[in-house]
């Protein structure tokens, strides 16, 4: 029975929230020379809200904040940097800013280029922090344990229960934010540091995307050729590609280009197989490994038949070949629509329709969709350091809990960079609609600059309905007019209108796992490399036909002998602590 943390939520998104990264004192350029978010005469930029003329400045307690100056581009082609938004004229910058004076919260900010980031970082660890917050970006960890023990970093738990608002303790202890801080939690029990997270909505339930294999449906419907349900007939289509000619340019040439060095490239979840060479059933909640799963010789058998008859791409150069039309299936996000502008085709004709398909490899075994948490934690991290005030830290996470604060970071300002339709969905400007406003372009493509890498986290929020649509809509300006990618959509919209019957992998068994403990690290950081080659050499040697099936117990045993079972065991007992009741 599936595990309570992987069951679906209630029908209200929360909030999301993160935590901000800080650290004071240092100074960067970009490339050109141009100093990133500094003051004149204060090397630190104070924003304290100023178009709000409630807030005396003087009453307001600061965050120091170093962060990265995260940039993007305008329709005209030019990179603007969040420094841009900080020293000049911005809407979005004096929102933020406004909010927080609102809370009691003024900033000051730093900003690093990211390619100086890492150095500024170990600079500022080497000669002891005097921060706030410090982005963990560049920082391993060891380090971050080492902190710890010295008491470097805080428990932002403790903060968030002593000095936040009871919605924002009710998000990190039982709603979403609980979802991510549940993984960074360490041997102590405490949270030192909190990621960044995505949210995708369906109907009021979280859902995440799929990656898996992606088939030519519009290769499909040339030849008259249905869309296979096994992995033989599967086969068939494949070969039927390349005797007919389905691209057209008199070669047998239509290859399948994913990975097969590892177990994630969809394929082998068509025989049941987990996406990592050690992960956690998605079902049970039991750290095992593809090695030791039923179907792990079927698939590799699979993978032989599909190399002796020449459809799998093994040259190295996939991505080479599906520019030039030559590829028939690949391993992607189900919702994908930008891989279709980037093949080359014949003037005149159609972009290419890639297709969600699902394919069972083995009689008895059910194929698996590769499926990302509906509440994904992201890469980004951010701790809070022992010279932080945290009643100060308290207010600005009711801050960054609060709708207000999720809106602004994703959408910007209603009228200004989004509209809201006649559903209630809010919807940002479209990109090149020749506003003329630097500002105004960044946010049709992206988040607001404070967030991902830079110097708050992102809250992306995903209305997966929204997402659908925009998904068929695609369809109908790359040469489909009347359905769009209807079908690519509706591949997607079943498993989330019919979850119970699809069985699911877990797309990233890492993005599950506690944090690691020092004697994990130290295990894991001997095990893997030496490991980790040997297998991967030896399933491509398999799937080449260059070793032989006959000698399996014999790679078994190697691999154990590499540490293959202590790993699978150090993955159970992060699972376990990241999901005890």
């Amino acid at each position: 029975m599936r595990k309570k943390w992987m069951k679906k939520a209630g029908a209200a998104i929360l909030a999301v929230v993160m935590t901000m990264s800080v650290l004071t004192g240092c100074s960067g350029s970009k490339a050109g020379g141009e100093t990133g978010g500094s003051a004149s005469g204060g090397g630190l930029t104070e924003t304290a809200g100023e178009n709000s003329a409630s807030e005396d400045r003087e009453d307001l307690k600061t965050i120091r904040i170093l962060g990265i100056d995260n940039s993007g581009t305008d329709d005209s082609g030019t990179t603007v940097y969040l420094s841009d938004w900080v020293n000049g004229e911005s809407k979005m910058w004096d929102q933020l800013t406004s909010d927080l004076a609102e809370r009691g919260v003024m900033l000051e900010v730093d900003l690093i280029p990211a390619d100086q980031y890492d150095t500024v970082i170990q600079t500022q660890l080497a000669a002891g922090l005097d921060c706030d917050f410090v982005n963990l970006h560049g920082v391993d960890t060891k380090t971050r344990s080492n902190l710890v023990t010295q008491g470097k970093l805080v428990p932002i738990n403790q903060i968030w229960q002593e000095y936040s608002q009871e919605e924002t303790i009710a998000f990190y202890e039982e709603g979403y934010g609980s979802e991510v801080a549940r993984l960074n939690v360490m041997e102590d029990g405490n949270v030192y540091w909190l990621s960044a997270l995505t949210v995708g909505d369906y109907k009021g339930t979280p859902w995440g995307g799929f990656v898996m294999p992606m088939i030519r449906k519009d290769w499909l419907d040339k030849l008259g050729l249905e869309m296979p349900e096994t992995t033989d007939e599967l086969f068939d289509v494949l070969k039927a590609f390349q005797d007919q000619d389905a691209n057209g340019n008199g070669e047998a040439d239509e290859v399948v280009a994913i990975d097969f060095d590892n177990f994630g490239n969809g394929l082998s979840q068509y025989f049941g197989l987990g996406t990592a060479v050690y992960y956690v059933d998605y079902e049970t909640g039991e750290a095992t490994s593809p090695w030791y799963d039923e179907g792990i010789k079927d698939y590799i058998s699979f993978m032989q038949r599909l190399c002796e008859a020449g459809l799998l791409e093994t040259s190295g150069q996939g991505n080479e070949k599906k520019a030039e039309n030559k590829v028939s299936m690949i391993n992607s996000w189900w919702i994908e629509t930008w891989e279709e502008p980037g093949v080359i085709v014949r003037e005149g004709e159609a972009a290419p329709y890639y297709c969600g398909v699902l394919c069972q490899g083995a009689e008895g075994i059910d194929p698996l969709l590769s499926r990302q948490n509906g509440i994904q934690k992201g890469s980004y991290e951010f701790a809070v350091t022992d010279q932080a005030d945290p009643e100060a830290v308290g207010a600005l996470l009711d801050y960054l809990a609060s709708e207000e604060y999720s809106t602004l970071s994703e959408f910007g300002i209603e009228g200004y960079t989004y509209e809201v339709d006649e559903n209630g969905v809010m919807k940002k400007f479209a990109a090149g609609n020749g506003s003329g406003n630097s500002e105004v372009e960044i946010m049709t493509k992206l988040p607001a600059l404070w967030v991902n890498d830079g110097i708050l986290p992102r809250v992306e929020q995903v209305n997966r309905e929204q997402e659908l649509i925009t998904c068929a809509e695609a369809g109908k300006t790359m040469g489909y007019p009347e359905e769009g990618f209807a079908d690519k959509a509706q591949a997607i919209q079943d498993v989330y209108d019919n979850e119970a019957s699809y069985h699911y992998a877990l797309m990233d068994t890492n993005a599950n796992l506690a944090a690691a403990t020092d004697e994990e690290n130290e295990r894991i950081s001997e095990l893997t490399a030496d490991f980790e080659t040997y297998y991967q050499e030896l399933l491509t040697k398999l799937i080449l036909g260059q070793q032989s099936m006959d000698d399996w117990d014999t790679y078994i045993a190697q691999m154990q002998e590499l540490g293959l079972d202590e790993l699978i065991s150090i993955t159970q007992a992060r699972y376990d602590r990241a999901h005890a009741e």
